[in-house]
């Protein structure tokens, strides 16, 4: 459309009479301008120096049948050259007819603006707009015409067909430009999306932090309140443990200064009576089974408050989430505070199977990895309803050390798999977690330059594994 001239003059005379195709010429070709005003001067009583009509340049050509005409316009069509205006015969044997030629006409130009000559009644009102419709391109003009009848109606349909191109036109740069501030509307509202996504993870991370870094304050506090009482038990159960050895020493010697009592004085009542009240009262206690057991007892005390040490250590260590800078650490070590944490979720259902390798040491946030760790186990535990087990592994290969954790729990659906590190998706029941789990933990690792991956089958389990480089570049120690 836009290569299109806007001031087209261009007319298709289809007519079977070459007289009438010299009539239109005559009344529409700008060199019979001066006779037509003449007419009209005395038609309408004005003067020469005021023609009713300006000398309008028409372009004419001529068709003298239908398909003739339809071959035309669709060259016009094609060179983008149409025509704006046709003036159509209702007889044109042998070939189509006027209504049969516009049908073809329109439907290869449908913005063609057609005044319909007829001199019969060939079709009624009713037949014509049946089959051409109650178009607005549409006129009926009777033979004979009148001149200025008929260049009133070529310039008037030549201006409407202008008027209508330039709307069209016009629409069609609107509708582009529309088009383009969608797509620009369009491409910032994703990246607006994509941004409250980006303060969404960010907001959700801080939150996350907030409340690991109170979770650190409080198992600080928390194990420093419990060291000190543990401190002194574990310190009186050691003295204990000596005094029960001196009165078992004590008790054997009192046994033995009794036995030989007995043997020295068989006669005397008062000291038989004693000697038989203190071994029913012995036997009464049981106090060899006494003896015997007090050791093992204390021996699991001892080993007891060493456990909790052990843990209140490893609290401590996962309290200090203010570490900024990579240190070399015992990948291994770290294993083993994550399961003493995660002990109180784990012992009671799940059975954790640990196949370490020795490793070098490896560059990394301390605490964060401690958290991944815990994290990767906790959900192990969670996946599992009872008598499971989680296998832990580390291996040292191709200058990466890798973590497996694999339990034997529930699984995960295929489906699922490739968001399980999107933020808020979470496979567990309303409430029971937040979806930031996983997508922190593949944070941190890919922080820390590695990958974190995972393979599951649903009913079979689930295995996450973690890989992070040796020789970490991002590591400045």
């Amino acid at each position: 459309m836009s290569n299109i001239q806007l001031e087209n003059r261009r007319i298709l005379i289809v007519d079977d009479t070459h007289s009438i195709h010299q009539d239109f010429e005559k009344i529409l070709i700008v060199e019979n301008s001066t006779n037509l005003d003449e007419m009209e001067a005395i038609l309408f009583g004005q003067g020469l120096s005021e023609p009713r009509f300006p000398s309008i340049d028409f372009k004419l050509d001529s068709a003298f049948q239908g398909d003739e005409a339809l071959e035309k316009v669709k060259q016009s069509v094609v060179e983008q050259r149409p025509y704006a205006l046709a003036f159509i015969d209702v007889r044109m044997p042998p070939g189509w007819d006027g209504i049969q030629t516009i049908e073809y006409l329109w439907q290869v130009a449908p913005d063609l603006q057609i005044v319909i000559c007829t001199a019969y009644s060939d079709y009624s009102w009713q037949e014509t707009f049946a089959r051409l419709g109650n178009s607005d391109h549409l006129l009926i003009l009777k033979k004979p015409f009148d001149n200025i009848e008929v260049l009133q109606i070529a310039n008037a349909l030549i201006h409407k067909w202008n008027s209508t191109c330039q709307a069209k036109m016009k629409m069609a740069e609107m509708e582009q430009l529309v088009h383009q501030r969608t797509e620009k509307i369009a491409r910032q509202n994703i990246e607006l999306e994509n941004q409250i996504d980006q303060l969404n993870q960010t907001r959700a991370q801080l939150i996350q932090s907030e409340k690991l870094a109170s979770i650190g304050q409080l198992a600080a506090g928390i194990a420093h309140e419990i060291n000190n009482p543990l401190g002194y038990i574990h310190s009186n159960l050691d003295v204990l443990s000596s005094y029960i050895t001196g009165i078992k020493k004590l008790w054997s010697a009192n046994d033995q200064l009794l036995e030989n009592v007995k043997k020295a004085d068989l006669d005397n009542p008062q000291l038989n009576a004693e000697m038989l009240k203190l071994t029913q009262l012995k036997k009464k206690l049981d106090m060899a089974y006494i003896f015997d057991d007090m050791p093992e007892l204390i021996s699991e005390a001892l080993s007891g408050t060493a456990r909790v040490k052990e843990i209140v250590t490893d609290l401590k260590d996962y309290s200090h989430m203010n570490q900024q800078n990579m240190a070399l650490e015992d990948i291994n070590q770290l294993i083993e505070q994550a399961i003493n944490i995660s002990s109180n979720e784990t012992k009671y259902h799940v059975g954790i199977i640990k196949d370490f390798v020795t490793l070098p040491p490896v560059p990394c946030l301390r605490s964060k990895l401690t958290q991944v760790l815990l994290n990767l186990l906790l959900n192990a535990s969670q996946s599992i309803e009872k008598d499971g087990q989680v296998t832990i592994t580390s291996r040292s290969e191709h200058n990466q050390i890798n973590i497996g954790i694999k339990d034997n729990g529930c699984g995960i659906k295929k489906e699922m798999l490739d968001r399980i590190f999107d933020p808020f998706f979470t496979t567990k029941e309303i409430g029971n977690g937040t979806g930031l789990g996983l997508h922190i933990s593949h944070s941190i690792i890919t922080s820390h330059g590695g990958t974190l991956s995972v393979e599951s089958e649903e009913g079979q389990g689930t295995q996450f594994t973690i890989s992070l480089p040796i020789n970490n570049p991002l590591f400045e120690g």
